[in-house]
């Protein structure tokens, strides 16, 4: 297990973690059906906190940081309690975060301050949101959480029903076992051990399955853990060098102008710009190429299998099994911060994640995520995704096509009013 001081808790663990003390705790059902309306005007998912005998708080959902915390104020040691936290949203779009919405009971919070600053924010620059407490997927182990940002809404459900096939068959992209990490926290003298609930997801960046095109212009293979507590992507400059590789007409890194975008251990500088696509891939044991050569895959062999002299995704046969895909092209392209590879950040995640991951390239932020929907669902161990708007360019969702017989259900999937969508 790998030993992390506070240190390396400020650096790394708030951009994500697990759930700590007990490995295989989990807090029964904390929500209810209906959606929690929350700020994101930051990209930071904002809800309130309300803890007994203390105002209320403004909150920042992280659900790859491995805790919850509370900002008792600059200078004051950090401690760890049992307390009962809910978590509160609006009434609407736009009102106060007052309104009581998932229970929290006997939840683990770390009182810490998180940041350098006497004031801790989020966001990015002209954009920033104060906040006093972050609220950590220990707490929500037990839940299920949908993300419906397009709308600004959260949901804590108390799971998401139905096997991976028949989700697959209602449409749904689903990512098995995606949760990683782990190793041993030092807070207030005390050692926490925890085990990986970091979302880390494979994609492929600036994806082009076009079966005219080399395989270095399907676009760059990354992989990234996902946050809640930032909007704009973080990547690293390998992979912004791979991604331009694939598509020489991006501007070089030099030429870039500044950018900074504030997590919740304090601001993180790099470069700003956007990139054209991004496709979230599904790991796979059954067949495992990279992520680039996963969404070629699905784009062909949704289509037929493969034909002669075509370049087939297969080893030895005309079609093999392909992982789900979830493509997002926001209107504004995907928004990054290019930060050099030696981060801080990124090496502490890279640390945790060794040797279980490949290499690390970045942090996904909220901002890419408002076209689709999707539940972290802890008690299944997987991800689904769908869209939030279907048949719009800016998402879509290709299950998993596990077999040839599949073929034709796919395809249902991805028919909208202007046919199928290659």
């Amino acid at each position: 297990m790998k030993r992390l001081a506070l240190g390396g808790l400020l650096g790394g663990l708030l951009g994500g973690c697990s759930l700590i003390t007990d490995s295989f705790a989990t807090n029964d059902f904390s929500g209810d059906t209906f959606p929690v309306d929350v700020e994101t005007s930051s990209g930071a998912v904002v809800l309130g906190v309300r803890q007994a005998g203390v105002p209320d708080r403004t909150g920042v959902l992280d659900l790859l940081a491995p805790l919850t915390l509370v900002d008792p104020g600059a200078g004051i040691d950090p401690e760890v309690t049992y307390t009962d936290l809910m978590l509160l949203g609006a009434r609407g779009p736009g009102g106060p975060l007052e309104v009581p919405r998932a229970a929290l009971d006997e939840a683990q919070v770390i009182s810490l301050h998180p940041c350098q600053d006497t004031d801790c924010v989020v966001g990015t620059a002209g954009a920033t949101q104060p906040y006093t407490a972050v609220i950590g997927a220990n707490v929500l182990a037990g839940d299920a959480v949908r993300l419906r940002l397009g709308a600004s809404q959260v949901f804590v459900l108390a799971d998401i029903g139905g096997e991976d096939r028949p989700r697959a068959y209602a449409c749904d992209a689903v990512f098995p076992s995606p949760y990683v990490g782990g190793g041993t926290l030092v807070i207030a003298g005390t050692e926490l051990g925890f085990t990986g609930r970091r979302v880390a997801l494979q994609a492929c960046l600036g994806a082009n399955p076009d079966p005219g095109a080399p395989q270095l212009q399907r676009g760059a293979d990354a992989l990234f853990v996902a946050s809640t507590a930032i909007g704009r992507t973080i990547l690293g400059a390998s992979a912004y060098t791979r991604y331009r590789a694939a598509h020489p007409e991006a501007p070089a890194l030099e030429t870039l102008p500044d950018g900074v975008v504030f997590m919740p251990s304090g601001p993180v500088t790099g470069k700003l710009t956007a990139l054209s696509n991004l496709a979230l891939v599904a790991s796979t044991t059954s067949s495992p190429h990279a992520p680039c050569r996963q969404v070629y895959a699905h784009h062909l062999l949704t289509l037929a299998d493969c034909a002669d002299g075509q370049d087939c995704p297969c080893e030895t046969e005309d079609f093999c099994a392909v992982p789900a895909v979830l493509e997002l092209a926001p209107a504004a392209g995907v928004e990054v911060l290019i930060v050099g590879d030696d981060n801080p950040t990124l090496q502490s995640l890279r640390t945790e994640l060794r040797p279980g991951q490949p290499e690390l390239d970045g942090i996904l932020g909220t901002q890419v995520l408002p076209p689709a929907e999707l539940d972290v669902d802890y008690p299944h161990n997987r991800l689904l995704g769908r869209c939030f708007a279907p048949g719009t360019p800016e998402c879509t969702a290709r299950p998993a096509l596990p077999e040839r017989t599949d073929r034709d259900h796919v395809q249902g999937c991805l028919r909208n009013g202007d046919g199928l969508s290659l």
